[in-house]
């Protein structure tokens, strides 16, 4: 019976390279948009959230397809924040 899956894999999905502690199984995504602001930060939507990745932001993960990905929240109060960046070589 389980060799039908071995024959037939499963494709991967989006959130699969997503650290747990990102995402929450929903939260990650590639950025729609990402903007280069004058103060050297990024502007960075996705999902329909924006958030601000500061300049001396330090905590940048790794993109195994070189795209930037973010993982923005939203709170009940309405506001959104940014849990984790990723980002490909060059980025």
């Amino acid at each position: 019976m389980w060799l039908g899956l071995l024959a037939h894999p499963q494709a991967a999905h989006p959130h699969d390279w997503y650290p747990i502690e990102c995402c929450s199984d929903r939260d990650c995504a590639p950025a729609d948009t990402v903007v280069r602001r004058d103060d050297g930060s990024y502007l960075v939507t996705s999902r329909g959230m924006s958030a601000v990745i500061p300049s001396d932001y330090r905590q940048w993960r790794n993109s195994p397809d070189g795209r930037i990905h973010v993982c923005i929240r939203k709170l009940r109060s309405g506001s959104e924040y940014l849990v984790c960046a990723f980002r490909g070589p060059g980025a």
